[in-house]
């Protein structure tokens, strides 16, 4: 598989949607190292791993969790006097954006 060098246009483009301002020589370093990462991957897609095993981490580590036990939840008024202030089954929060 070969590697499809990435063009200035294309960072130039990457850097538009990033909304980044690439100023002097920027572009062309960018570029460079675009290319050179997809070097660095195109080395380990080339690597044969035919025989090993799919793995989600590197080391066996193994969750610790709590048995899931049912238990009784607040009931509506408990919550309710627990907020300082409740509106028509929710909780009322300060804005903290604002609609356009």
């Amino acid at each position: 598989m070969a590697v499809n060098n990435v063009t200035p246009d294309e960072v130039a483009r990457i850097a538009h949607l990033s909304k980044l301002n690439l100023e002097g020589g920027e572009l062309e370093k960018l570029t460079d190292d675009f290319n050179q990462i997809l070097g660095y991957v195109q080395q380990i897609n080339e690597v044969n791993t035919d025989n090993v095993s799919p793995m989600s981490h590197v080391l066996e580590l193994q969750n610790v969790t709590r048995k899931d036990i049912p238990h009784d939840s607040f009931t509506t008024d408990e919550v309710k006097s627990l907020a300082p202030e409740f509106n028509a089954g929710y909780f009322v929060v300060p804005r903290v954006i604002d609609a356009p």
